[in-house]
């Protein structure tokens, strides 16, 4: 055995090492990506929601999404409250649009027109979440302004994505 090879073979017994000692210690990557659909509840009813995090998810968004499930839906998150502006570009499908103020409280719903490339801005600037689905989901589900979005949820798919839900979410 040459001298270069002992701290690789050094380096393996101690991963083997501290494996068989406490193989739960050993971090695990996060198995939840951008497509997985986290469930989710607004004002008493479950949905299905991907979780836009990124700058790139947010950008992109629902672009050539062709249909969407009553129960389905997007729900970008910030870190800040800021007023937030969408558009329904490359979006070919009519969707509704929640703003949500940082305690999870629905503040607006708005329409959103396929294809329309003009931005459709909040009325207020204490915007945190902001959720797309279906046309007629909002009315269909009897969702209105002063709605509860589920918090505890968010913050545990935002943890299952693999990123810091304290970074996205006020202190529970």
């Amino acid at each position: 055995m040459t001298w270069q090879r002992i701290p690789s073979l050094c380096c393996i017994l101690v991963a083997l090492a501290l494996g068989a000692c406490n193989p739960a210690a050993i971090p695990t990557p996060p198995v939840a990506n951008f497509a997985t659909r986290f469930p989710v509840n607004l004002g008493g009813k479950t949905f299905r929601l991907q979780i836009a995090l990124t700058e790139l998810e947010i950008k992109n968004g629902l672009m050539g999404r062709r249909a969407l499930a009553p129960d389905e839906g997007m729900l970008f998150v910030f870190p800040d409250n800021a007023r937030r502006e969408f558009w329904m570009r490359n979006v070919p499908i009519n969707l509704a649009l929640g703003y949500f103020t940082a305690d999870g409280h629905l503040d607006e719903i708005r329409p959103l027109i396929a294809e329309n490339p003009e931005t459709i801005p909040s009325r207020s600037t204490a915007i945190r979440y902001v959720l797309e689905l279906s046309e007629n989901a909002f009315a269909a589900n009897a969702l209105g302004t002063g709605a509860q979005l589920d918090l505890a949820a968010v913050r545990s798919a935002i943890h299952q994505r693999g990123f810091r839900p304290d970074a996205y979410l006020p202190p529970p």
